[in-house]
């Protein structure tokens, strides 16, 4: 097992059950055969959440725009070649939005449009492109690279089973490395815990939640553990929404369990404290299909959930109530592989509409992305 040569590295195993907070009765006219509460107080926006002002209330019924893809065949409103199997979505401080372009070995740099805001910054591990899959802006002055001395200012997960940073220049530097250990990393997350700040790194493959501290040094912990998900199940993506961290299960592929083997059901969501201790399980199966992409809606208690499985977005009240899927002209809002959903951060007027996406379609051999708004 590698790491950052600098400290000692220790493992935290995990797998993950959740009460969150509060009674509620939201209003919500979708149409759907599902009621919805409010809750009393809603949860404070992490860094994981956007400021979108997205007014979901009235008819559910969405149009999506496509940005980017990598080819005509999505009617996008610019092709990007290097946009392949585009994974997760970060925003930087000044709105530009950073994409993990997972069969590229990439990070696309777009603006709130999807026009390229600098040319792609290549995601390298043992010198070679590797895989990005989840990725964090860093807005504390933590995470510092050890060879460059710099502040780290997004942080990726790869499949590699390395956590790249990336803080100037056309590349990023391996800060963490579990490749020995057959770690396959597919999703991340960052939040700040007593004054000390972590990350938090799903291993698909071996089944368990990495935890680094704010020096990229492995921490050992104790958590992470549901010992009521059924085995074969392992996390898939993890996500900081109000200060608690949702972490989503997908089924493992045998005999490699490097992917995911979707289908009806295949699913679970729980909710973890930034210590790891299992707060509740959140959502079990029913509509979830290998759910990766996973949001709270801004200054609405409302869970939005993404399934890379069969596409469909589904809603979900903040007890984990399933209300229905995001409908379009009657019909549920299908988008073929769809990994990441994200409001927008620092942006204004109609931008704060959109909730943004990225998709491997074709079985990951393609990419899109671009928005959902109301019709």
């Amino acid at each position: 097992m590698k790491t950052n040569k600098n400290l000692p590295v220790k493992r935290i195993t995990g797998k993950l059950t959740i009460p969150i907070k509060g009674a509620f009765i939201i209003l919500l006219l979708f149409m759907v055969n599902a009621g919805c509460q409010k809750s009393s107080s809603i949860l404070p926006a992490t860094a994981d959440e956007g400021i979108a002002d997205m007014k979901v209330s009235g008819s559910n019924n969405f149009k999506q725009i496509n940005l980017v893809a990598d080819v005509d065949e999505y009617h996008p409103m610019r092709i990007d070649k290097n946009l392949v199997n585009a994974w997760g979505i970060a925003f930087g401080a000044t709105g530009t939005i950073w994409i993990s372009s997972a069969d590229a070995g990439v990070s696309v740099v777009y603006d709130a449009d999807g026009n390229e805001v600098i040319p792609p910054v290549d995601v390298l591990f043992k010198g070679k492109k590797s895989a990005p899959t989840g990725v964090v802006y860093n807005n504390t002055s933590d995470f510092v690279i050890p060879s460059t001395g710099e502040v780290s200012k997004f942080i990726f997960a790869t499949e590699d089973g390395n956590i790249a940073a990336w803080s100037s220049g056309d590349s990023t530097v391996t800060v963490a490395d579990e490749s020995d250990e057959g770690a396959v990393y597919k999703g991340i997350a960052m939040a700040t815990n007593n004054g000390a700040s972590y990350i938090y790194a799903t291993d698909f493959h071996n089944a368990e939640i990495n935890v680094y501290d704010d020096h990229f040094n492995y921490v050992e912990k104790k958590g992470f553990i549901d010992p009521n998900i059924p085995s074969g199940y392992a996390p898939f993506n993890i996500r900081n929404i109000g200060g608690q961290l949702y972490v989503t299960y997908a089924k493992q592929l045998p005999p490699d369990n490097e992917d995911d083997e979707a289908g009806p059901g295949h699913g679970y969501i729980d909710i973890f404290s930034l210590n790891g201790n299992l707060i509740k399980r959140f959502t079990s199966q029913g509509p979830l299909n290998s759910p990766w992409g996973i949001t709270r809606v801004p200054n609405q208690d409302l869970i939005f959930v993404g399934n890379f499985g069969d596409g469909k977005i589904n809603m979900f009240d903040i007890l984990g109530n399933f209300i229905g899927p995001l409908m379009s002209g009657g019909s549920p809002l299908v988008i073929d592989g769809l990994w990441a959903l994200s409001f927008p951060q620092n942006v204004s007027g109609s931008q704060k509409q959109r909730l943004y996406f990225t998709a491997g379609p074709d079985e990951e051999s393609h990419g899109l992305f671009g928005y959902l708004t109301n019709k």
